[in-house]
């Protein structure tokens, strides 16, 4: 299933107007090609309708560039100058009454030269935009949304033989291999190479019963690349291509892969919102998780704002709405018991971000439960399994510091006052996140 001819990023349409708007005729050529040049950029990594594109700016557009200055419209002051100081060279004496007529026509005439030359003005304008979309790999759906009235006097574009225009490349698979390396394309797809829709069903049942018996994760996720490319050649999108994108990022998830899960993941939100039938409310619920792992607060208020009753309500969506809660609270007791309770591969999520809340928890703790408490208490308020879980942590922060040695972890106590200092000096290593896959 194809994009919809409009489904274009209105910034991305007002970032093209602004730049033609801005450039000159010695920089033009250089815009359109810069601007031919993220646009197929995005097509190919998918992030045409996440970028933000009112963010970003042209090279070619050089510090201080100044849009050109339009041709005057009709009745602004340079028309309204000259029709009040303009006189005829002629002589000094009272013109008769025919005259009155000439100076009216002419400026009827004036005033149509005028409104000839804007609009020819904004006929160079539509003509760039058109231009310099038309020959990126989706010019043929953007075409449709972006020409004007105009645009059927001026003639097509000719495409840039150095852009993949995958439009014109959209074809059927023949090949019935099921297994394939993933191979970024450098040239037009070859259809004896592309698995069609029959032969990739057939792939992902027999990657799906590799990865339960061998777990080979770089061999499965690369496979999982080269099926996501069939699909996209063809340009099918349905439900098996939404099934493709949940399995791989379950997968991923299930090794820790956040950069692949995210990128599944965005993909994702593009095939939901054409209504095909998926998971969503399971993937909804793993987007919150994702947002809060990289404290990206601006995401996650838009997200809040879009969801509706029935997506609070779902289990998995209203456990990642508790575990936010929790964590704005600094509930931790309530934040580990729902780590224990996680639905789905909620916790595979909350697992990238477990560390960071255990080291703030066991900063409270410390300050509370001055000068000591059983190590027993922290394992069981802390979400691990048992005492040597918690030793082990405890040692990897510098901060397994006991009152007494005792030849049993279970009859431990922690002495809180001096394991404050290390973990302190643990809590600069959660300054930053690495957002792998971020798009």
């Amino acid at each position: 299933m194809a994009n919809p001819p409009g489904d274009w990023p209105p910034a991305l349409r007002a970032l093209a107007s602004r730049s033609f708007a801005a450039c000159t005729d010695a920089n033009r050529q250089a815009v359109s090609n810069e601007l031919k040049a993220l646009i197929f950029q995005a097509v190919q990594d998918g992030s045409l309708h996440t970028k933000d594109w009112s963010r970003v700016h042209l090279r070619s557009l050089t510090p201080g560039t100044r849009p050109p200055k339009p041709m005057p419209t009709p009745g602004k002051k340079r028309g309204a100058a000259s029709d009040t100081k303009w006189t005829p060279k002629a002589s000094k004496s009272p013109r008769p009454a025919f005259g009155l007529q000439e100076d009216a026509e002419r400026r009827e005439k004036r005033q149509r030269r005028f409104e000839q030359e804007q609009a020819a003005f904004q006929r160079e304008q539509q003509a760039d935009l058109h231009s310099a979309i038309a020959s990126t790999s989706l010019g043929g759906r953007l075409g449709a949304a972006v020409s004007s009235p105009l645009a059927t006097s001026t003639p097509p574009p000719e495409p840039n033989p150095n852009v993949i225009d995958w439009d014109a490349h959209t074809i059927v698979g023949t090949s019935t291999k099921l297994e394939k390396p993933y191979l970024r394309l450098t040239s037009a797809p070859d259809p004896k190479t592309v698995r069609p829709l029959a032969t990739l069903r057939k792939t992902l049942h027999l990657l799906t019963q590799k990865w339960k018996a061998e777990k080979n994760y770089a061999y499965i996720c690369d496979q999982f690349k080269s099926m996501r490319q069939d699909l996209t050649v063809q340009r099918i999108k349905n439900d098996f291509t939404v099934q493709v994108y949940e399995t791989h990022a379950r997968i991923a998830l299930e090794k820790g892969d956040l950069g692949e899960y995210n990128q599944c993941q965005t993909q994702l939100r593009s095939l939901y919102a054409y209504d095909l039938p998926g998971c969503t409310h399971e993937f909804l619920a793993y987007r919150i998780l994702y947002l809060l792992h990289t404290r990206n607060q601006r995401d996650i208020n838009a997200l809040m704002a879009e969801l509706s009753e029935a997506d609070k309500r779902a289990p998995a969506v209203a456990h990642a709405l508790h575990v936010r809660t929790a964590m704005r609270a600094g509930n931790y007791h309530a934040f580990f018991q729902l780590y224990q309770t996680a639905p789905n591969m909620n916790a595979y999520i909350m697992d990238h971000f477990m560390e960071h809340a255990r080291v703030q928890a066991l900063l409270i703790l410390a300050k509370s439960f001055r000068p000591s408490c059983a190590l027993t208490f922290l394992a069981r308020e802390l979400g691990w399994a048992d005492v040597a879980e918690a030793d082990a942590f405890l040692q990897s922060v510098q901060a397994a510091i006991y009152v007494t040695d005792v030849p049993r972890l279970e009859d431990a106590q922690w002495d809180a006052k001096r394991a404050q200092e290390p973990l302190s000096q643990a809590m600069g290593r959660y300054r930053h996140v690495d957002i792998k896959g971020q798009l």
